[in-house]
């Protein structure tokens, strides 16, 4: 059902409709998790400005609470590109629109809400480093005898895997991550609640999780890394590691590049070779993609 303003609130769309600089305005849920105050109705202002001041405003209109938090058109524009915040994204998705000047956001929630296949490809790199890098530490301080710590970075590979497989489906990590999950592959929903609820000790908990998690982490390495691979791609001959993890498409992609080419390196999917100049006694490692 469409929600609309009060008779109070609707005094504050009008003044917003009145501005030149507005694009549109939309209106979140009252109940939904990821509006920070639990009093007020929570408005995101779409205006027309580059830089945007995006800190919530909290304000008052005849004894009612308004909680306002503006972002620029052309933020929009670059998100759609190369991606949003994840929080900003899932809150345009679940804001119903309350005005729209030329229809812009209607068309931009459309846009937003597809994962383009390049961001599909980067996130998907980056939570595949960041569960492989959780399953070392788990891995190691199980072996330390340290359970505790070993459950805690257990359930951060959960995390990284289930936004994994999120991204796969082509579509943005929700608040309930895990009822998102749960609709998209029951069998790791059901390894999260099996580490979570099962009766068994807890170190043989976390030990059936790793089984699982390593076998997934193997037959799924070509297709996770695809986004490295094509960066790869783009240039014959061997890489550094210091120019793979400057390249402009990877220096912001928060991606455990030499993590991820060790295991590639493992899996013969890029081969060690030697980069160096003949006349320095220091030999650098390069890397060179393999067929």
């Amino acid at each position: 059902m469409n929600r609309r303003p009060d008779d109070n609130q609707q005094t504050y769309l009008e003044l917003l409709q009145k501005r030149m600089d507005v694009q549109a305005v939309l209106i979140l849920p009252d109940s939904d998790m990821l509006v920070p105050f639990r009093e007020g109705t929570f408005y995101i202002v779409v205006v027309n400005h580059s830089h945007v001041d995006t800190t919530i405003r909290r304000m008052r209109i005849n004894k009612q609470v308004i909680l306002e938090q503006q972002i620029g058109s052309w933020q929009l524009e670059k998100g759609a590109v190369n991606g949003l915040d994840e929080r900003l994204a899932v809150m345009l998705g679940k804001a119903e629109i309350l005005w729209d000047k030329d229809g812009y956001m209607k068309q931009m929630k459309q846009r937003i809400s597809r994962l383009p296949e390049f961001l599909q490809k980067k996130y998907i790199c980056k939570e595949y480093s960041r569960l492989l890098r959780f399953v070392h530490e788990t891995k190691e301080r199980l072996q330390q005898g340290m359970a505790l710590d070993a459950y805690h970075s257990s359930i951060q590979s959960l995390d990284s895997w289930a936004r994994l497989i999120v991204y796969e489906a082509g579509e943005h990590p929700q608040a309930g991550l895990w009822s998102q999950v749960k609709q998209l592959d029951y069998s790791v929903y059901k390894l999260y609640e099996e580490l979570s609820f099962n009766a068994e000790a807890l170190e043989k908990r976390i030990e059936l999780l790793l089984l699982a998690m390593e076998f997934w982490i193997t037959s799924r390495m070509k297709s996770s890394v695809r986004f490295l691979i094509e960066v790869m791609e783009k240039k014959n001959g061997p890489w550094s590691l210091q120019e793979l993890m400057n390249h402009p498409l990877v220096q912001d992609a928060e991606i455990d590049i030499p993590l991820i080419i060790d295991k590639m390196v493992q899996r013969s999917l890029v081969q060690e070779v030697d980069c160096s100049d003949r006349q320095n006694e220091v030999e650098e490692i390069c890397f060179i993609l393999l067929g």
